[in-house]
């Protein structure tokens, strides 16, 4: 009671002041992190008051790392103050141009502090190369030197370097692979929005397209042509990536998938994808034809699964009449991505 009364006078000063009228702050753009003073005219004298201080700015932290989990067999990291890369274990936590390699049985699981995932094949190798601030989130950008990743998007947009181009996915399931040989860049979209650029311009994929970039033999650069994604590549999203199965049957609703019952693919506990990949065709599923053999077309004129270009068909063969002066060639021996995991007999880990 005695503590009570004690700070009656100091409560009843509190609400005389919240019965004032509030003043209106100014509004600075571009306001910063920091805690801004704002001046006000005062309700009752001309003279102005110090209102109290604004709430601090949310700032986006770009300070970019990443923590690896679920390493099977040999996985090596360094950081940019290390000399030489280690063998690492669970829970290792990269930093900003910090470098993550997966020798010939090594998988893990990147977890980049945005909330991205990011799932590394047998002998792929890549750098976390920074975060940048932007309208609706960070940028993230990493290095992919060599081999196969599976992002899972959460969250603003993040964007890969290859040798042969940059792939941006904005939402939300994009896989890169590199072929070891040709440095060729296979790009899948399962889902959402995936930019493909390249010194010939912007090509840009949807819901289970893909499309590969090429390092020309002449030095001219051409955009690439898309395709729907084939049975293997779905298939490598199912076995590969356990939270890709959470957007299956949205892509079942769509009738997108090459299979009626998709569950029937989900790997099994023991099974490899060297047991697996022998039943799914590395074929593109075509689009639909008209009469003349070209993509049948709807009022936008575009083909009516929404593809920018049309797929080429199975058997590799050349398009008949293809577009403008015929520069953009598809390539006639497409190996189809099997780059370092065709036939490795790699387990993929099961949650």
């Amino acid at each position: 009671m005695k503590k009570l009364l004690a700070y009656l006078p100091l409560l009843l000063s509190l609400s005389i002041f919240a019965c004032q009228p509030t003043p209106t702050p100014i509004a600075f753009p571009n306001a910063t992190s920091e805690t801004v003073t704002v001046v006000t005219e005062s309700p009752t004298t001309e003279s102005p008051t110090i209102a109290a201080s604004a709430s601090p700015t949310t700032t986006l932290d770009t300070a970019m790392n990443a923590t690896l989990q679920e390493i099977e067999g040999s996985v090596k990291a360094k950081d940019l103050s290390e000399t030489d890369f280690v063998i690492v274990e669970n829970g290792r936590v990269i930093q900003e141009d910090g470098q993550v390699r997966t020798l010939d049985d090594g998988y893990t699981r990147v977890d980049l502090s945005t909330g991205t995932l990011i799932r590394m094949a047998p002998l792929s190798y890549f750098t976390l190369v920074e975060n940048q601030p932007e309208d609706d989130g960070l940028f993230t950008r990493i290095k992919l030197e060599i081999g196969q990743i599976w992002i899972v998007l959460n969250g603003g947009s993040l964007e890969v370097e290859t040798p042969s181009g940059q792939a941006a996915v904005r939402g939300s399931y994009m896989m890169i692979e590199i072929d070891p040989e040709t440095q060729a860049a296979l790009v899948t979209c399962l889902e959402g929005n995936c930019l493909l650029k390249n010194p010939a311009g912007v090509v840009e994929l949807i819901n289970a397209q893909r499309a590969k970039f090429e390092l020309p033999a002449d030095g001219e650069f051409r955009l690439p042509l898309i395709e729907k994604m084939s049975e293997r590549d779905f298939a490598k999203w199912l076995f590969f990536v356990p939270e890709a199965e959470a957007i299956f049957p949205f892509l079942d609703e769509e009738g997108i998938l090459p299979w009626e019952e998709w569950q029937e693919f989900i790997p099994k506990d023991g099974e490899n994808w060297l047991d697996l990949e022998e039943r799914f065709p590395d074929k593109p599923v075509l689009l639909p034809l008209g009469e003349d053999g070209l993509p049948l077309l709807g009022s936008d004129g575009l083909p009516l699964d929404g593809s920018l270009l049309p797929s080429l068909p199975g058997d590799g063969d050349l398009l008949p009449d293809l577009p403008g002066d015929g520069s953009l060639l598809p390539n006639p021996t497409d190996s189809g991505g099997d780059g370092p995991l065709g036939g490795d007999g790699f387990d993929r880990p099961r949650n």
